[in-house]
């Protein structure tokens, strides 16, 4: 058994913990407030103490009673503040209360005194408000006695077949002297660094070669109808993906539900081809509300996936495929819960609990655990004193983000 401990607040279904533990981590405790969430932690992680209830009760002496640790001992305190009121997609509230969740993960790193903390959380968090979200946590890091590093991950650099960014926050306590930069993984994947690849910007074929595809990702589950849901496997794997996904699952498949769609949504995607989306649809076959709209506007609406491209990053309402590109390349309907966590990198053996609906918020929410994995890695190699990589200019196509990195140094 490993002795490196970690703890995971704001664990949602565990997608961090599930990276955590494949990078050596014994994960001794979760927490989330979501009841459904709680009841897929606790089946995908039975050895870890789980608190099922609001961060703000939760106190670090009854974690330390929980698992037995003193404070210092416990090596990673993880987690994801709730991102709504930072989220590019949705309102960007600066008042939102959801925003100062962070401070009581802050609170309880104080309490427990780990040797590095962790906080991922979404890109928007980078401008929100000119960017006081990023110094409060770093100021709030800096008071709790310790350092800070951040950077904008793309979960495709490392192996998820997704393009999903995560801002992540790495602070190491003080007394160990860890170099700065520390703590964040190299890129594993195509032939850019950390910071070269932006949210919101075009990416060239030759910038995201090298990275998985949706064939890697789900071409081997078996073919379902719209509101019908398939629990055996039909043709082996193809890719090294999926053998890994599929690795001790048996034969059983869990979790490959398709959304129910209406008869409009799926004349909408059988009319469609791969690559095409709501501008290569008939104008009858448009909602009224877009069929005014610009040629410009709503750019992945509707959109359908194709095999060889690099699968959009996953939001909760991957169902409706009007939400963006999550139509399937082959079947007319959107993908299934189990193609979506696919995607975000979960196994077949991570199976989710709940009604489809929070299933479909479970996986949306999660962190990519190939992710988590390679984020732990390298913060196991930290601890052993041998870190593999040290992070710089980061922020080389941010000037905005980097002159805030500078002040903050």
């Amino acid at each position: 058994m490993t002795d490196l401990r970690a703890i995971d607040l704001f664990s949602g279904a565990g997608g961090l913990s599930w990276g955590l533990q494949d990078a050596g981590f014994n994960v001794l405790f979760g927490s989330d407030i979501d009841k459904a969430s709680a009841a897929t932690y606790s089946r995908n992680h039975p050895c870890a103490e789980f608190y099922t209830g609001d961060i703000t009760a939760l106190k670090g002496e009854a974690i330390l009673a929980a698992t037995g640790l003193r404070p210092g001992e416990l090596d990673l305190l993880a987690g994801g503040p709730p991102c709504q009121g930072f989220s590019i997609i949705g309102s960007r509230q600066n008042d939102d209360p959801r925003n100062d969740l962070f401070r009581h993960f802050i609170r309880i790193a104080t309490e427990l005194r780990p040797k590095v903390i962790l906080i991922e959380n979404v890109p928007g968090l980078a401008t929100l408000n000119g960017g006081k979200a990023v110094t409060a946590i770093s100021e709030a890091f800096s008071a709790a006695g310790y350092s800070c590093e951040f950077a904008e991950l793309l979960a495709a650099q490392y192996g998820v077949p997704q393009m999903r960014w995560r801002m992540v926050f790495i602070g190491f306590r003080l007394d160990l002297a860890i170099p700065p930069g520390s703590g964040f993984p190299a890129p594993t994947h195509g032939k850019r660094g950390i910071g070269e690849l932006i949210p919101n910007c075009a990416i060239s074929a030759d910038d995201s070669a090298g990275f998985l595809t949706t064939f890697d990702a789900i071409a081997d589950l078996p073919s379902v109808q719209a509101g019908a849901q398939v629990d055996r496997y039909s043709d082996g794997p193809s890719t090294p993906y999926q053998r890994r996904m599929r690795q001790s699952a048996g034969n059983e498949l869990h979790n490959h539900y398709a959304p129910k769609l209406s008869k409009q949504n799926l004349d909408r995607i059988k009319f469609l081809s791969p690559g095409q989306n709501w501008r290569d649809l008939p104008i009858e076959l448009l909602p009224d509300g877009m069929k005014k709209a610009l040629r410009k506007d709503h750019t992945r609406r509707y959109s359908r996936m194709t095999w060889e491209g690099v699968p959009r990053s996953i939001i909760t309402r991957f169902r409706d495929p009007k939400s963006g590109e999550y139509s399937h390349p082959a079947q007319i309907r959107t993908i299934s819960i189990r193609e979506a966590a696919r995607i975000q990198s979960f196994p077949d053996r991570f199976i989710f609990c709940g009604s489809n609906t929070e299933q479909y918020n479970q996986v949306g929410n999660a962190v990519p655990p190939i992710l988590a994995e390679a984020i732990g890695r390298e913060l196991a190699a930290c601890l052993r004193g041998e870190t593999t990589f040290k992070m710089s200019n980061q922020f080389s196509r941010r000037p905005a983000l980097r002159q805030r990195q500078l002040m903050l140094a």
